[in-house]
This record gives structure tokens, C-alpha cells and sequence, in this order.
């Protein structure tokens, strides 16, 4: 046991050095309690506060983060790298290494479910239903015992850790708006409806939701915990059947031959063309690297198409600010793509090249800075058009969105002017911080919050409260939306260009740049 508590120990102790994991795992789900619970958590529903309804889809969503995301990408990560074959050559026992990644999931999700009970009881007026708190500790540990099995099984099928980080994180985030987790007590189609009863996060996130209800009963759900329990068989089969020690995609050895020398030598020196284009190549670069960067092209690209096609699907034509969902959505998206892929995504290269010392290196090449920066603002422009693309086939195809071909340039310039923003944002940030794990704690974590009080994410029929409207006029995500819907919004007329808005933009841009000049040293 002693060697049991050693590495679990440990795996606490990684977790806690990775600010990436305790964002998603603790940040980010008591982020969205704290911003849904200020906007509708003191609604009434049935003599009991909203929030009440909240905590408990929330917790799911942090156990699930915790025991099937955080598990699955550490051990693939631990396989890949050889820590597992050389642990299973150790002197400790092959189930005591599982076991304590388990164990460390455990302890996390106990957190993640105590911190965000504590903020709806202290924040929320939440109730804590005493005479089911049996119910609720049985719920918790077979949800995190179903989703410790999926999230090893899906190690064990998955042939990288990249493999392995994009799907844990991408079919959690998906699922969690057709299972009662991010969208409680939808009327979903009935397809959506029946991939999520088939699936256990709806399960869990019912079940736990039955341990927060006020009222009498025990609170034990039998139906959900007993899907739960087959899952858990069913991944623990998967596990054991698919399971390895020793890393699965390991490179053959390169051979070194009289005319195949060893090192950079080999390495043949830039043509002429590209010499005399450096800024084309710097953008090959960067689009190189984000397309071996799955999760990256989930997040930019496809998620928002996602959202555009699943909220008109799940509400309907519900109109929103007076226009059809599916035309404000569309608006929203193209802002949230063009943050994402510039605030988020672009700076964490940056960090991620300057952390391996490749910024360093290029001092000592005639290649200015100007061409690498201006490649890696470039790409995430691209990415920008590439998903704006996507979102306008889905929308005007499927969803009925309405374009006016005579302001689509006003709409080129929105993207190219809050691409350009955000760039320098991220930039700014990436010159503040000196760790390269901050980064991306630090742009998500400002990004998801503001994208709620910008009214890019709309919770509820209910109006901003007036502080949280004065604090996202201040700040661009806001601006930059509404730049995108006078550039898309059916009743607008003339070319489209809401100045006032874009010149907020370029405000925003001066003062970012001003940070980048300053504190150019720490950049590189």
C-alpha cells in the first residue's frame, strides 16, 4: 500500500504541474457554474433556485474530465514515452501502476464535485439533500469506476497520445450537449436522443441529478447506475483486450550509411525560392504544424460548425436579439473561431517554439522575425477563412442562414481585422508569461468567460445583468460579434461596416502591439 500511496502521489503531484489539466478539470467547469449561476442561477424553478439544477451536470462534467479524459491521455502519454515498460519492469506489480492513475483520478474528481458543491452552496443558496448522500457517493464512484474503464480502453485503442487526447476531449464535449450536461432537460430529436441513452454520460449526469433534487426518496437511480455498470464491464473488457505496455507507433531506427551521414548535415538547404518568400513558407510552416495538431483543428473548425448545426437542431427557430437562431449563431461562431484560432491556438506555437528553444535558434539565422510571426498570424487567418467557410456551407445549406452578397467584404474585413486583434492579444499574453504551460489556462480561461458575457454563448431568455454587459463592452470579443452581425444580420442595410466597432478592434490592437514592443526580449 505503501507503493500504492507513493504513486498516487505522484500522479497528484504531475496533475498539479499541469495547469492545462486543473483548468479543464477544476476551472472550467466552476467557470461555468459561477457565469450560468450569475446570469439564471436565481431563477425560480418550482420554489427552488436554478442553480440548484446546476451543480450536479457540472460535477459530471469535471468526474468525467478527471477519470476519462486526464486518464486516458496520461496513460497513452506514459506508453508512448516508455514510462509504462519500464515501470512494468520494475519490482512493482502491473495493476499497482493503473491503480494509482486511478486513484489519483479519484481524488481529483472527489475535488472537482466538493469545489463546485461548495460554490453553489456559498454562492448559490444550493442545498445539499442530506438523506441522499448515499445515493450521491455510490452515483460518484461507479461514474468515475465507468468512465476510468472508458477512458483506458480508449488508451488501449488508441495508437498515439494525440489519437488519444483528441478523441477523449472531443466525444466529451460533444456528448455533453446531448446528455444533460451543458443542455439540461432539452427536447432533443429523437436520434440525438437515443446516441445519448445509449451512451453512460447521460446516465451519470441523470443519476447525480437525482441526488440533488429536493424532496424526499433515496435518490439512487437503479436504471442509470445500472447502465453505468455495464459500461464499466464493457470498457474493462476493451482494456484487458486491447491493452500495451510498450509504446505502439515506435519509429524504426534510421539507418546511417556513407551516403546517408547522421545529424543536420543531411538536411538539404532552402532553395532559392523559398529564400525569396519567406513569409510563403513561414505559413507552410505554421499549417503544417496545426495539422498535426488534431485537437487544435477540433476546437477552430469543427466544434463551432457543430454548435451551429446542434442548437437550431435541439431549440428550433427560437429567435434570438430578433433573428432567427441559426443567422445569430452563425455570427457567433465566426467570432469564436477567429479568438480561438488566434488568441488560443497561434500563441500556444509561439510559447510551445520559444519553450524548445527554436525562437532562440532562428537569432542566428538571416531569417527576420517579422516573416515568422507574420507566417504564424497568416496561418491562423487561414484557419479563420477555413472555418468561416465551413460554417457558411452548413449554415446557408442546412439551417436557412441569409447572406447579402454586397456586404461579404465587410464581413472579410471583420475576420481580418479581429483575427489580427486577437493575434496581438495572444502575442502580448505569450510576451507576460514566461511558462509555456500558463498559456493556455490563461487564453481559455479569459476567452471561455467572455465569450458568455459577449453573448457569443446566450444562456437563457433573460437580459445580461448591466455589470456584465458594461464589462464586455469594454473588452473586443464583444466588438468584434458585433461586427460580424452588421456584415451577416438579415436587416441590415448598406455595405455593413460598423466602424465604431471595428475601430474598438484596432484600439485594442495598438495597445496589444505597445505590449509586444516592450516586452519583445521576453517574446523571444
Amino acid at each position: 500500500m505503501t507503493t500504492l500511496r507513493a504513486l498516487t502521489g505522484h500522479a497528484l503531484t504531475g496533475f498539479a504541474r499541469d495547469p492545462v489539466a486543473a483548468f479543464f478539470t477544476l476551472g472550467f467547469p466552476v467557470a461555468f457554474l459561477v457565469i450560468v449561476g450569475t446570469i439564471i442561477g436565481g431563477q425560480d424553478a418550482g420554489g427552488v433556485p436554478v442553480a440548484q439544477y446546476l451543480v450536479a451536470p457540472f460535477a459530471v462534467f469535471g468526474v468525467a474530465q478527471a477519470s476519462f479524459v486526464l486518464l486516458a491521455v496520461d496513460t497513452a502519454g506514459m506508453r508512448d514515452s516508455g514510462v509504462l515498460a519500464r515501470l512494468r519492469a520494475a519490482p512493482v506489480p502491473s495493476w499497482m501502476v493503473l491503480g494509482a492513475r486511478i486513484a489519483a483520478s479519484l481524488v481529483i474528481s472527489a475535488a472537482a464535485v466538493a469545489l463546485l458543491t461548495a460554490v453553489g452552496v456559498l454562492g448559490y443558496d444550493v442545498v445539499i439533500v442530506w438523506n441522499k448522500t448515499p445515493a450521491l457517493l455510490v452515483t460518484l464512484l461507479l461514474g468515475i469506476a465507468c468512465c476510468a474503464a472508458l477512458g483506458l480502453a480508449l488508451a488501449a485503442l488508441a495508437r498515439t497520445v494525440l489519437v488519444a487526447q483528441t478523441l477523449a476531449q472531443g466525444l466529451l464535449i460533444t456528448l455533453a450537449f446531448i446528455s444533460d450536461v451543458f443542455i439540461v432537460g432539452a427536447d432533443l430529436p429523437r436520434w440525438l436522443d437515443l446516441i445519448g441513452s445509449v451512451l453512460p454520460l447521460k446516465h451519470f449526469a441523470l443519476a447525480m441529478a437525482e441526488t440533488f433534487e429536493p424532496g424526499g426518496g433515496s435518490g439512487f437511480s437503479p436504471g442509470h447506475l445500472a447502465v453505468m455498470a455495464i459500461w464499466t464491464v464493457t470498457g474493462i473488457l476493451m482494456a484487458r483486450a486491447a491493452f500495451s505496455w510498450a509504446p505502439r507507433d515506435a519509429r524504426a531506427p534510421v539507418t546511417v550509411t556513407a551516403d546517408r551521414p547522421p545529424g543536420p548535415a543531411h538536411l538539404s538547404p532552402p532553395s532559392v525560392a523559398a529564400r525569396r518568400r519567406p513569409l510563403g513558407v513561414q505559413i507552410g510552416y505554421a499549417l503544417l504544424g496545426l495539422r498535426r495538431d488534431m485537437l487544435a483543428v477540433f476546437f477552430s473548425v469543427v466544434f463551432p460548425a457543430l454548435l451551429l448545426v446542434l442548437f437550431p437542431t435541439v431549440f428550433g427557430d427560437e429567435p434570438v436579439h430578433g433573428m432567427p437562431m441559426a443567422q445569430y449563431l452563425y455570427a457567433g461562431m465566426i467570432a469564436y473561431t477567429v479568438a480561438v484560432a488566434a488568441y488560443v491556438d497561434m500563441p500556444e506555437s509561439v510559447v510551445g517554439a520559444r519553450a524548445a528553444g527554436v525562437l532562440k535558434r532562428l537569432r542566428g539565422t538571416p531569417l527576420p522575425f517579422r516573416w515568422y510571426f507574420g507566417g504564424r498570424v497568416s496561418a491562423a487567418l487561414i484557419v479563420a477563412l477555413i472555418a468561416a467557410a465551413v460554417l457558411t456551407v452548413a449554415g446557408v445549406s442546412f439551417l436557412g442562414v441569409r447572406l447579402d452578397a454586397a456586404r461579404l467584404p465587410a464581413l472579410l474585413v471583420a475576420v481580418v481585422a479581429g483575427t489580427l486583434c486577437f493575434a496581438a492579444l495572444g502575442l502580448a499574453v505569450a510576451a507576460l508569461l514566461s511558462s509555456a504551460r500558463s498559456i493556455v489556462p490563461v487564453t481559455l480561461g479569459t476567452l471561455l468567460p467572455l465569450c458568455f458575457v459577449s453573448e457569443i454563448f446566450v444562456v437563457g431568455d433573460a437580459p445580461l445583468p448591466a455589470w456584465l454587459t458594461t464589462v464586455a463592452d469594454v473588452f473586443p470579443l464583444r466588438h468584434l460579434l458585433q461586427a460580424v452581425l452588421a456584415a451577416t444580420a438579415p436587416d441590415v442595410t448598406g455595405a455593413g461596416f460598423a466602424t465604431g466597432h471595428l475601430a474598438v478592434l484596432a484600439g485594442w490592437t495598438a495597445l496589444a502591439l505597445t505590449v509586444i514592443w516592450r516586452r519583445r526580449t521576453d517574446l523571444l
